[in-house]
């Protein structure tokens, strides 16, 4: 801020008047405008979704007919109940990480489907699929439509 102090004429005084110098404050504003520029893309949080293809429909009958395959694919579901099927073996929580690994095994890829129904709690869902992951799945692949009983 600076004052204007000198004598502004014949015997008059004149009073000091001030003048707001406002570069720093331009200055200051900028800086944080571009760290917050430079700081925004880094604090989102992402992550990769593969969504499987979508089936033809002339495709129909070779997927029912590999659905009913008992050498199928594992496939791990809760209904609204709370029960745990894998396929079509029932399991209690306990029992997952005794009985899972062995299903892993006769499978060419430890890979497991899962598919929870919509009104299971959340946490419920979470433990399962942790108890899967601690049975040796190496990877749980989410199902996006529901599994045909």
């Amino acid at each position: 801020m600076g004052m204007n102090v000198g004598g502004g004429g014949k015997g008059r005084k004149t009073r000091p008047t001030p003048h707001m110098n406002v570069t720093p404050l331009v200055d200051i504003a900028l800086v944080v405008l571009i760290i917050f520029m430079v700081m925004v893309p880094m604090m989102q949080k992402s992550f990769w979704l593969n969504l499987p293809k979508k089936d033809d429909p002339k495709d129909k009958n070779k997927t029912e007919q590999t659905q009913q395959d008992d050498d199928g694919p594992l496939v791990m579901t809760i209904d609204s109940r709370g029960t745990i099927r894998v396929n079509k073996a029932v399991l209690k929580k306990s029992e997952i990480q005794a009985r899972l690994p062995r299903m892993l095994a006769a499978q060419p890829l430890p890979v497991l489907y899962f598919d929870a129904a919509d009104n299971v709690p959340y946490g419920d869902a979470v433990e399962v699929m942790d108890l899967a992951k601690l049975s040796g799945a190496k990877a749980i692949a989410m199902l996006t439509e529901k599994v045909a009983k």
